[in-house]
């Protein structure tokens, strides 16, 4: 199974924008997706997925429940299900890749702020 960012779906909002590769329609058991982060994401949880983030470029730090971690390139952050999490890059952009597993859902996303 192969996805592509030329026919990835795009997406966004002020401070960020991404491309998500497949959907649960595609393949249930995973989802990816690429972002670019100027500014943060936004506080919100899941209780469907676990999700895998790859730092492509850049810094930045995740506050997940509560706690701050700084990263850079190549790091790997984990976010477990139901954990409450945001991220924010600390000077341009920083670009993530991200897997969800199994794939996301947005009837399980619940934003915080």
């Amino acid at each position: 199974m192969k996805f592509s960012l030329k026919t990835a779906r795009s997406f966004g909002w002020e401070g960020l924008k991404g491309w998500a590769y497949n959907s649960k329609e595609d393949f249930e058991n995973a989802s990816a997706a690429y972002f670019e982060v100027t500014k943060g994401h936004g506080k919100v949880k899941t209780r469907k997925s676990d999700r895998v983030y790859y730092v492509v470029d850049g810094h930045g730090e995740f506050i997940i429940d509560g706690k701050i971690v700084q990263v850079e390139k190549t790091d790997v952050v984990i976010v477990p299900k139901n954990t409450p999490y945001d991220y924010k890059a600390l000077s341009g952009a920083m670009k993530l890749f991200l897997v969800h597993c199994p794939a996301y859902d947005a009837e399980f996303e619940e934003k915080l702020e």
